[in-house]
């Protein structure tokens, strides 16, 4: 059962297979940790050596110089963090990456995970980072997705919210408010209406241009209006978009024109068939999104 999301975070958990990707998400992580006074747990997963290719190195000795060297680059990266002034700490296990750091942020009380992917286009990308895909589907506490291409740490200015229009919304913005202390970003919550081919003439877009009524997009914003409510009442300067087309191209492209900062979601719904498609949905956005993405399980 997802723990209740916290009023502030305390506990960041940052993995880390010492790439370049793994840096930026320190970056992000570090600097999330110094706006919340919280404490940081690097976290490395050794994986097991396969059989075949390294018979070699299978002697009980090397595997655990292998670890020995982990948890040394480990701890020379806490040790950065902690010059910085920020409390941290190290987590160094062996297993498969993915079931290992959900399990490592349940025993340090994470409120947050953060963690690169690799970002890859073409055939590659649809093998993306099985270990980001399992920590986003499987994490009790937030996910927060960086990007090969994602820009260094900064204050979000602008804020992608892709909303189904269920109820599940606030636990996202919810979770992202945790984040942000005091700050207030413009939040623009977006709905993705899937139009078929042969309703093309009603198009939101198309009647838009033809200074038609769009009754289909009004009905939409009316269910957006309990969201846009709490967000405001947090705070937050919201916009509402109503876009035309597959929700993974479209969000992603939106978040491109308008330049956001981050985009921020849920990874399920209520009902089993929600709950599938709601799940792709995020995973794909995660991986072709062109700013981090902070992901909530409700």
């Amino acid at each position: 059962m997802p723990e209740p999301i916290p009023a502030s975070i305390q506990t960041v958990l940052c993995a880390t297979d010492f790439s370049e990707t793994a840096e930026l998400a320190l970056e992000h992580a570090v600097a999330l940790a110094r706006r919340r006074d919280a404490r940081v747990v690097v976290a490395h997963v050794v994986e097991p050596i396969p059989l075949g290719p390294y018979p070699a190195l299978m002697a009980p000795e090397n595997e655990l110089a292998i670890r020995e060297m982990a948890v040394e680059r480990t701890e020379e990266i806490a040790a950065r963090i902690r010059g910085d002034g920020i409390v941290a700490d190290i987590r160094v296990d062996t297993g498969n990456p993915g079931p290992s750091l959900v399990t490592i942020a349940e025993d340090e009380s994470a409120d947050l995970i953060v963690i690169g992917t690799r970002g890859l286009t073409g055939f590659q990308h649809l093998m993306l980072g099985s270990t980001a895909e399992y920590v986003v589907r499987r994490s009790h506490c937030p996910v927060l997705t960086i990007h090969p291409e994602d820009e260094v740490a900064t204050e979000p200015q602008t804020v992608i919210v892709p909303t189904n229009l269920s109820p599940e919304t606030t636990a996202s913005t919810d979770a992202f408010k945790a984040l942000l202390g005091d700050q207030r970003p413009k939040l623009i919550l977006t709905f993705a209406d899937r139009t078929p081919p042969y309703l093309d003439p009603f198009r939101h877009d198309t009647l838009l241009k033809m200074h038609q009524r769009d009754v289909v997009k009004e009905e939409i914003e009316r269910r957006m209006e309990g969201a846009v409510m709490h967000l405001r009442k947090a705070g937050f300067e919201v916009e509402t978009a109503v876009l035309d087309g597959d929700p993974v191209q479209v969000v992603t492209q939106f978040a491109r024109d308008r330049e956001a900062d981050m985009i921020v979601m849920t990874t399920h719904g209520r009902s089993a068939i929600v709950n599938a498609l709601l799940g792709k949905t995020a995973q794909r956005i995660v991986q072709h999104a062109p700013c981090p993405v902070l992901t909530v399980r409700p």
